[in-house]
């Protein structure tokens, strides 16, 4: 299983935000958390990518473990490791945090030259391949005031993907997507998905969730209270 959540529960100060969370996520699978603001989604991501300690519970990407409760005692995976966990993780965050005095391509490809140690000619080929593949090779040298909505997100997928995750989360993905730029963001995260990736949305769209998912699990008060299958 790529993705593990098992008995998760977080509370700030005397509120109780998750309350027992299991779910999981394959290989090549589409699975979104549906819920109004406030439901526990976001808490769920944060832990998921490390942002947040559970107070018990478990959490394994690709059987490396963020946290783990053993005989009622939490562990939870050190500066180092959390580090090589992450190498399995990608992130799109709803506001695309896309660096404002960086070009297209040099947002695309920091991670490969700064954390990879990857040479900057093999970055750029890597991450012009991936702008290429997303239909934005040709933004490139611009930088993210000169985007649209829908193209700065597309930058955002590519720098998340051109590290090469196991697994993606999308954080309220078409919450400033027109209709039709969200039916091609559908498309873009099946290929990604068909390509064996495993994809977790956090969202609030049901048209779009219904469109796009293999599962979707209803989160409401910190609880998943449905699964469905979409048809």
């Amino acid at each position: 299983m790529l993705l593990e959540v098992t008995g998760l529960y977080k509370a700030f100060k005397d509120t109780q935000v998750l309350n027992d969370i299991n779910f999981n996520v394959s290989e090549g699978e589409v699975v979104s958390l549906l819920g109004q603001s406030g439901a526990g989604k976001t808490t769920i991501i944060r832990c998921i990518t490390g942002l947040e300690r559970p107070d018990k519970g478990s959490i394994a990407i690709d059987d490396k473990n963020i946290c783990k409760e053993e005989n009622g005692v939490m562990k939870y995976a050190d500066k180092k490791e959390l580090f090589d966990i992450r190498k399995s993780l990608g992130m799109v965050f709803q506001s695309y945090h896309l660096f404002p005095h960086m070009t297209v391509i040099d947002n695309v490809t920091l991670a490969l030259t700064e954390v990879r140690k990857m040479s900057r000619e093999d970055a750029v080929t890597k991450g012009m391949a991936m702008l290429k593949m997303l239909g934005i090779d040709d933004k490139a040298r611009q930088r993210p005031f000169e985007l649209s909505g829908g193209q700065k997100q597309r930058v955002a997928i590519a720098r998340s993907c051109v590290t090469d995750p196991k697994l993606i989360c999308f954080d309220e993905p078409t919450a400033a997507l027109d209709p039709q730029t969200t039916e091609e963001m559908t498309k873009i995260i099946r290929n990604l998905a068909a390509d064996g990736m495993g994809v977790l949305i956090i969202s609030h769209d049901i048209p779009f969730v219904n469109n796009v998912s293999d599962r979707i699990l209803t989160v409401a008060n910190g609880k998943i209270v449905d699964e469905i299958t979409p048809k």
